[in-house]
């Protein structure tokens, strides 16, 4: 059982919070369903000069791959299907 209350809360995620904000992980997904590769989505991102988000390194496709296997990004994926 949980110390904290609001943690149990209905609706309330546990875990860590998202790093990659809304925007970002909406466009990764969009040009991933575009066609992109991981690779081709981290080299667009570069050469945007869209920062990582932990706001250090460059993007490579594992950083893609793991941005798009998150909870956050499954998440948003099933709501823009939705919409």
């Amino acid at each position: 059982m949980s110390d904290t209350p609001q943690a149990d809360a209905p609706g309330r995620r546990r875990g860590r919070p998202p790093r990659a904000s809304r925007g970002l992980t909406r466009e990764v997904i969009t040009l991933r369903r575009q066609g992109l590769s991981l690779r081709g989505i981290a080299a667009d991102l570069n050469a945007r000069s869209v920062p990582m988000p932990e706001g250090r390194g460059s993007w490579c496709y594992k950083a893609v791959d793991r941005l798009l296997a998150t909870q956050h990004a499954r998440d948003l994926e099933t709501e823009m299907d939705q919409n």
